[in-house]
């Protein structure tokens, strides 16, 4: 089967994330908003592709690394700031410790969503429902409410120290998965 195809979309899932987001500037000592992103698989493709298996999410320096390479030190990553909630499995932990990701955590994402409907708009004999930590890959018509097993949505705030370095940190938000 082949590969999962991946897309990012805002919290009304009507504009693709296709450009590096910009959290914008966040005052040493404060959080940031709070931005909801739907990380679909295959969005109201035709045929289906591989699920997406022991999903999770965390934060890591350009290069990929855990943001701690002497010289080049990505406080963001190194440091934990991001938090990540998972709306999709009903978590309300975004201002918890358990939701810190980055170069110590990386946290499970999933739906407990399923998906209704095919490509066509035509009803699945019975609905889809993803594993636990999957995200499914079976073709679907792209509406979020027929297609809820097909995307993971996610909260993220960035949570910066008093004791922050200024200047611009660039990181990247990584989404690791297997798939057969």
């Amino acid at each position: 089967m082949a590969q999962p195809i991946i897309s990012w979309y805002d919290a009304t899932h009507t504009n693709e994330v296709t450009a590096p987001f910009d959290f914008k500037i966040i005052d040493a000592g404060d959080l940031s908003p709070i931005y909801t992103f739907n990380i679909w698989n295959n969005k109201g493709k035709a045929e289906d592709v591989s699920k997406m298996e022991d999903c999770t999410i965390t934060t890591r320096d350009m290069s990929g690394g855990l943001g701690n390479t002497v010289g080049n030190e990505v406080e963001v990553v190194k440091n934990n700031w991001f938090h990540a909630q998972v709306d999709s499995l009903g978590e309300t932990d975004l201002a918890d410790p358990s939701s810190a990701i980055g170069k110590d955590y990386s946290k499970p994402i999933g739906t407990t969503g399923a998906t209704t409907k095919d490509f066509t708009g035509a009803l699945y004999p019975t609905p889809l429902k993803p594993g636990a930590k999957e995200i499914l890959g079976v073709n679907n018509n792209g509406n979020p409410v027929d297609a809820a097993g097909n995307y993971a949505t996610v909260s993220l705030q960035a949570a910066v120290p008093l004791d922050a370095k200024s200047g611009r940190q660039q990181f990247k938000i990584r989404v690791s998965y297997r798939y057969v």
